[in-house]
């Protein structure tokens, strides 16, 4: 006779959870960081909090770069009415961009974060000074074009993850402008 305790076999009936026994185990994640896996750079940011101070902190997890482009257009009449022959030609325009602005955006992740950072990144992105620290170390001033900010309360999940989206506040311009 063995005098180690037999586990109770779990069962469920559809319909009736009388017979229910309860089973749980505990799981633990360790989420460890992403020191420049896979050649993601490192990003230090310097930002001027509410009491006037300036924070740090180092972006690991990634960085996205694309570009914003906005266009006027003008419609015109792609026949010259002025013309012997007023005809529309195959290298006529009906519809001439005028003006094109292009905006660097920036995208980069904060990786896994717990409920102490993330609220201390709320500054940042609440800032209205914020750098991009260069490699050699001078600073490069960047707005926060993030127009929101979710605050996690204890209700939700206590590991977070945030994108912050910036541009250069000196704009990139176009060639021959």
């Amino acid at each position: 006779m063995s005098l180690t305790p037999q586990p109770v076999p779990t069962t469920y009936n559809f319909g009736n959870c009388s017979g229910f026994t309860a089973v749980s185990e505990v799981f633990q994640f360790n989420v460890g960081p992403l020191c420049n896996r896979s050649g993601n750079p490192q990003l230090q940011l310097a930002f001027r909090n509410r009491y006037g101070h300036w924070d740090y902190y180092r972006f690991l997890a990634g960085k996205n770069e694309g570009l914003n482009i906005t266009r006027q257009t003008l419609k015109t009449i792609p026949v010259d009415y002025g013309s012997a022959t007023p005809n529309q030609q195959p290298y006529s325009r009906g519809l001439t961009d005028f003006a094109t602005d292009m905006v660097e955006t920036h995208v980069i992740n904060t990786g896994f974060l717990n409920q102490p950072d993330f609220m201390f990144l709320q500054e940042l992105w609440t800032s209205d000074q914020v750098y991009e620290i260069k490699e050699d170390g001078t600073p490069r001033p960047i707005n926060v074009i993030n127009t929101d900010f979710i605050i996690k309360n204890e209700g939700n999940r206590t590991v977070f993850n945030l994108e912050l989206t910036y541009v250069y506040s000196l704009n990139i311009t176009l060639l021959g402008k």
